[in-house]
């Protein structure tokens, strides 16, 4: 287990896809943007949804929910159980997500660059995306000093307590990162979570304006992350990449200039491939802004 010494000196309902001017992006059909709300809906949640809290959570009539997931049973993408009458993502989603994570190209390259910054700072490396306010670890790559429980691809985390999910959420359009802070929930994992939607918020805009996300024993007691993001077309990011464990903060400069290092030379060899991908949530992102040179 992690010793709580290293965090002791560092402490002190989402809407529907849109374009980014507001208003629907042109040339898409309606009905697939809300079904892929509800699947993103049913992914970040752990626990099956009923009717009436699933349409509460898309923003969406019981009867239009109602008729998506009634397409979705019947192809298979969502399950019903019986009993309690509750939906969770069905075996053909299972079934595609699970190809995904050996087809990407971005999944299957980045192992080279976590497993360097895994061997050069001695800590667990990991790969991640955004799935409506949870981070969905997707590869990761082993430490010396691993000390966290067993890596499951898929596993979400909440990403208002990670650092790669601060990074990720800090990118998106204003509106869209507090509505999605606000379903959350923000519930204290330790002493040192942001709970307050308004204290995050500018965490989240120092976050955007340095390049950079660190998680000071936010989400595990005495597990301390830093997170950069992978950048795709348009400077907006595809991906985080997160180290995660007993970090030295006096490290922090240096580590992050390693891993920025490492996440510009993952989007370059992408990129000259022509493999680079779009951002799962490129409609939300905001114009891009530099990070300050200071």
């Amino acid at each position: 287990m992690l010793d709580k010494e290293v965090c002791v000196a560092v402490q002190g309902t989402s809407p529907e896809p849109r374009a980014a001017g507001g208003g629907r992006e042109e040339g898409t059909v309606r009905s697939i943007q809300r079904a892929v709300h509800v699947l993103t809906t049913l992914a970040e949640h752990p626990y099956p949804l009923g009717l009436l809290e699933l349409s509460g959570y898309v923003n969406l009539s019981r009867a239009s929910v109602h008729r998506i997931l009634m397409t979705l049973v019947s192809v298979g993408w969502v399950e019903q159980n019986p009993r309690t009458t509750k939906y969770r993502l069905g075996m053909g989603a299972v079934g595609v997500g699970s190809v995904g994570l050996v087809t990407n190209p971005l999944i299957r390259d980045s192992y080279l660059y976590l497993n360097r910054l895994s061997e050069w700072s001695g800590h667990d490396s990991v790969l991640s995306t955004l799935v409506g306010g949870r981070t969905v670890q997707l590869r990761r790559a082993e430490g010396v000093n691993t000390e966290l429980i067993d890596f499951e691809a898929g596993h979400p985390q909440p990403a208002y307590a990670m650092a790669d999910g601060k990074l990720l959420l800090s990118y998106l359009d204003e509106a869209e990162a507090e509505s999605l802070l606000r379903s959350e929930g923000m519930r204290a994992f330790t002493t040192s979570t942001i709970t307050d939607v308004t204290m995050m918020m500018r965490e989240l805009e120092t976050i955007r304006s340095q390049g950079f996300a660190v998680d000071n024993c936010e989400r595990f007691e005495a597990g301390r992350g830093l997170a950069v993001p992978i950048m795709g077309e348009g400077d907006v990011p595809v991906a985080a990449m997160l180290v995660l464990g007993r970090l030295d903060p006096a490290r922090d400069d240096q580590t992050i200039q390693q891993m920025q290092a490492l996440a510009r030379g993952l989007s370059d060899r992408l990129q000259s491939a022509g493999e680079l991908p779009t951002a799962a949530y490129e409609s939300y992102y905001a114009a891009p802004r530099r990070p300050s040179s200071s």
